[in-house]
């Protein structure tokens, strides 16, 4: 949906329904649109550069950067930490292991248990996705000078308080 569509369709909400419409849809319908497009396009370019979706990568991610200093974390903590269901997690994981990009390994406290360990390759696409999805985002937001970034996240941290 291009801005004028937008804004024509947001005037009719306010014709056909005054009791409906607030000012804050100027805002809050906007950027949930610009949220929609940076994930979509994100998801899209690591679709196909890395052949994974989002999810697998959010895994990876909390695999390096939460996993410790052996990149390795429980099913449990995993889903809780990405509020997944316990089955949702599970396909997910066996997907990334089929990639190659995770093994599972004994869980020395729990023998009931495997533990998830990212490997070597998981690290590597990790790392090059991060660096893509950055970039691609930087271009979003060269769209704003300095100043206008930084007032920018001053008021989404306000609204976040």
């Amino acid at each position: 949906m291009n801005i004028k569509q937008f804004e024509s369709n947001l005037e009719n909400v306010k014709k056909l329904t005054p009791q409906i419409f607030k000012d804050t849809m100027q805002l809050s319908v906007p950027f949930f649109m610009l949220h929609k497009k940076i994930y979509d396009d994100g998801e899209d370019l690591i679709l196909k550069e890395f052949n994974i979706n989002q999810s697998e990568l959010d895994v990876l991610f909390s695999l390096y950067y939460e996993g410790g200093d052996d990149f390795t974390m429980s099913p449990t903590q995993l889903y809780d930490l990405m509020v997944f269901s316990s089955g949702g997690m599970t396909k997910l994981l066996k997907k990334l292991e089929n990639k190659k990009f995770i093994i599972r390994i004994e869980n020395k406290l729990d023998k009931r248990s495997n533990l998830v360990q990212i490997t070597q390759l998981g690290i590597e696409i990790t790392l090059k996705a991060l660096k893509d999805i950055l970039s691609f985002e930087d271009e979003y937001f060269s769209k704003l000078n300095k100043n206008e970034q930084t007032i920018f996240k001053k008021l989404i941290y306000k609204m976040l308080d």
